[in-house]
């Protein structure tokens, strides 16, 4: 990596030499993110994963159990919820109004943990603490993914608010109707809300941003301070 670190001192502008570090950092992300779009699909109902067309889904069975597992432990026994019932990979309170969540490979935070290993690899910085660094930094990724689903399930084991109903219309282009079907539309609407935008861009710009700042600053430039005064 200090070929590469020399090589951006090298071709960068002197105006951008000090923001050498995000800059390489962003293309790291943007960099594993056009791999990821390139080599990896999903199935129709977005629950099976492709690589190079082979389905590889099978081998994300035991994570997908580990993260449902995790997940029914926090809602029911830690936080109290009794009703929170865990079938296989499926997790649903026992209401008539909730939907069941299936516990699916992309739920696991498996892409973030791939990315973030992949951003630490290729970054600057010591190998020797990467070596402990990116373990337990995924061990952080997990338990946040866990309790991001947890904190899910307990939004939406109620239904959505009425002032969901005008917001949903213009965010997603639906139009409500009193009917059995636009109901359930919508309560999926309030669940991807945070399931698919809130919490997962937190999750990537935020968690792994922390993350990759705590490197930057607690040990790799430390490190560099030191290594220029031997």
């Amino acid at each position: 990596m200090l070929q590469v670190e020399n090589y951006i001192d090298k071709v960068l502008p002197q105006t951008l030499k000090p923001f050498k570090d995000i800059i390489w950092f962003i293309i790291l992300f943007l960099a594993f993110d056009f791999i990821w779009k390139l080599f990896i699909r999903q199935g129709a109902d977005e629950s099976i994963l492709l690589i190079f067309g082979t389905d590889f889904t099978s081998y994300t069975n035991g994570i997908c159990l580990w993260t449902a597992k995790a997940v029914h432990w926090i809602v029911n026994s830690i936080l109290g919820y009794h009703d929170f019932t865990r079938n296989g990979v499926t997790l649903y309170f026992n209401r008539d109004e909730y939907f069941p969540i299936d516990i699916i490979w992309g739920c696991t935070g498996l892409k973030q943990l791939l990315m973030f290993t992949f951003i630490m690899v290729f970054y600057f910085g010591p190998t020797k603490k990467k070596l402990w660094f990116i373990p337990t930094t995924l061990i952080i990724l997990m338990s946040i993914n866990i309790l991001r689903l947890s904190i899910i399930s307990i939004i939406v084991k109620d239904p959505f608010p009425e002032w969901f109903i005008g917001v949903n219309e213009w965010y997603n282009n639906r139009t409500w109707i009193n009917s059995e079907e636009c109901h359930k539309q919508f309560y999926i609407d309030w669940f991807n809300v945070f399931h698919r935008d809130v919490f997962t861009w937190l999750y990537y710009d935020g968690v792994i941003l922390i993350l990759w700042l705590f490197w930057e600053e607690k040990i790799n430039k430390p490190y560099q301070k030191l290594k220029s005064v031997i």
